[in-house]
């Protein structure tokens, strides 16, 4: 358990919250957002957005639209569609609908009517002129979980504050945190002793978005997430830390297609550069196909043919050989290529899957394949006036995945940049939720966990002994987690859940026997003004 000082300024810190909250509430001033905000990427209506995109759309003009879902963050403004709002008899669509409704009607663009039954909590203050708009939104926000072992506040926890200046076409974002981050202590003074209470920002940038919204532009702090997975995905995952980096992304209308490049900074006391691109076809309304390619290299800052983005990696770390055939070694880059789909069979039915190719050693058996995929199926449909979804996910990571003998791993702030797990992993995942409403919903999720003594600090050195990528090294552990939980969502800026379940984990810390097995509770909330 947490120390008694640790527990008592939490509690302190609490307390402060919901006073500060409850004044934060009593202002009436409705407002709308500042134009082309993007949805942060592990907002919870990015699981209502995928639902709606199960569904098919009623006749006549879209009121919502529904691109590019897997190349995130998306722009508020990609999912206002024209046309009046529409009333769907359809459970299914009209719960999806009637959140989403609830969003816009607080994020969306001026000039968005919401349907008037759809409420949401208005901004704490607003000033805005023909071409200006300035706003400030408050709220706590977070976790807390506690079981045997420990209790904790997960980290983002918090008061936030979000504010936000829009002029013309630029935008100007910055999310602050007042709360719990993870290691704080290790970068940063400690608002309360003894605790990782900082303030603190993961998501802050300045923006560009052109006038029709075909292309934009943003140079900031703030996460990606790349793929079709729900959990997370196997190149740029939500699960990743928070990257600065700057991003430029396109729409291709005549092909249907969307493209997006970025560079990004892993280390920069250490000089280690991310790059990435990516395209996303949509060549059939029920059929989305993805193909990304990153890099990882060594440089004081990001480099003109990395940042340019046209150009295969492959060929870039080539070019730069060539310029100074001596400085091989020096700009040598490590490559992945991810290749990914996503196919409606049927109305309520997606399956979706994503290949990840780390290494592929077509010319020598002596080194191993370095290899992950994903396979994924979930659904919605309707039981009387009532909503169930379900999804089912299998992801397998083999030795070595983001691992760099010669320092060029997929990593930052000791994380992995794509799948949470890391190499030498398997899990598998299944979720299953019951709307009554668009208010309350009842679900249930279960995993199982599989991770081998691989890990990202321990990359494949040519000359070794490589063994099977695909057989777990060492000591296996297994972690088995069921948990079930309510939810209360009346309005987009209220949002509470409550999980209680049970965790089985054996062969802790790769120790063959140990066991720690615990029964699990958690209380997550979003209250937003």
């Amino acid at each position: 358990m947490a120390d008694a000082g640790a527990t008592t300024a939490r509690r302190r810190w609490s307390g402060w919250a919901c006073r500060l909250l409850a004044v934060a509430l009593a202002a009436p001033h409705p407002a709308r957002a500042a134009p082309d905000q993007y949805v942060p990427v592990r907002d919870p209506i990015e699981a209502e957005i995928r639902l709606l995109d199960l569904t098919d759309p009623l006749p006549g003009p879209p009121r919502i639209l529904l691109p590019h879902l897997g190349t995130r963050p998306l722009q508020w403004r990609e999912l206002q569609g024209p046309g009046a709002p529409v009333d769907s008899t359809d459970p299914a669509r009209a719960i999806a609908l009637a959140r989403l409704e609830r969003a816009l009607g607080r994020n969306a663009r001026p000039g968005f009517a919401p349907h008037p039954r759809y409420g949401s909590t208005p901004f704490l203050w607003r000033a805005a002129t023909a071409g200006d708009a300035f706003e400030l939104s408050l709220g706590v926000e977070g976790a807390g979980e506690t079981d045997r072992y420990d209790s904790r506040y997960l980290s983002g926890s918090g008061l936030q504050a979000r504010l936000a200046a829009s002029f013309d076409h630029w935008l100007v974002f910055s999310h602050l945190l007042l709360g719990q981050v993870d290691s704080a202590r290790t970068f940063a003074d400690p608002l309360v002793t003894n605790s990782d209470v900082i303030l603190h920002t993961e998501d802050t940038y300045v923006a560009y978005t052109s006038g029709g919204g075909g292309w934009g532009t943003r140079l900031g702090r703030t996460r990606w997430n790349w793929g079709p997975g729900d959990e997370a995905t196997l190149t740029l995952s939500r699960t990743a830390a928070a990257l600065t980096g700057f991003d430029a992304h396109a729409r291709i209308e005549p092909l249907r297609s969307d493209g997006v490049i970025l560079s990004a900074t892993v280390d920069e006391a250490a000089g280690e550069q991310l790059a990435a691109h990516r395209l996303e076809w949509q060549p059939r309304s029920r059929l989305r196909v993805g193909i990304t390619e990153t890099a990882r290299y060594h440089a004081a800052g990001w480099q003109p043919l990395y940042l340019v983005g046209v150009i295969p990696y492959v060929l870039v770390q080539r070019l730069t050989a060539q310029d100074n055939p001596d400085s091989a070694d020096a700009v040598r880059n490590n490559v992945m290529v991810a290749a990914d789909i996503a196919w409606r069979p049927a109305t309520g039915t997606r399956l979706y899957g994503e290949l990840l190719i780390d290494d592929l050693h077509s010319k020598t058996s002596a080194n191993p394949d370095k290899l992950g995929f994903q396979l994924g199926w979930e659904g919605v449909g309707v039981i009387g006036r009532s909503r169930v979804s379900w999804d089912g996910e299998y992801t397998r990571l083999s030795r070595y995945v983001y691992t760099s003998y010669f320092g060029r791993s997929y990593v930052a702030q000791g994380q992995p940049i794509g799948y949470p797990t890391g190499p030498d992993a398997e899990r598998l995942a299944l979720r299953g939720a019951w709307d009554t409403g668009p208010d309350w919903q009842i679900g249930a999720r279960i995993s199982q966990t599989r991770h081998g003594e691989g890990s990202i600090d321990k990359p494949y050195v040519p000359g070794t002994p490589k063994g099977d990528p695909f057989s777990f090294e060492g000591v296996v552990e297994r972690e088995r987690v069921a948990e079930a939980g309510l939810r209360w969502w009346p309005a987009s800026g209220v949002d509470l859940s409550a999980w209680a379940g049970y965790r089985w984990l054996e062969n802790a810390g790769h120790v063959v026997g140990a066991s720690r097995d615990t029964p699990t509770a958690m209380l997550e909330l979003r209250l937003t003004r």
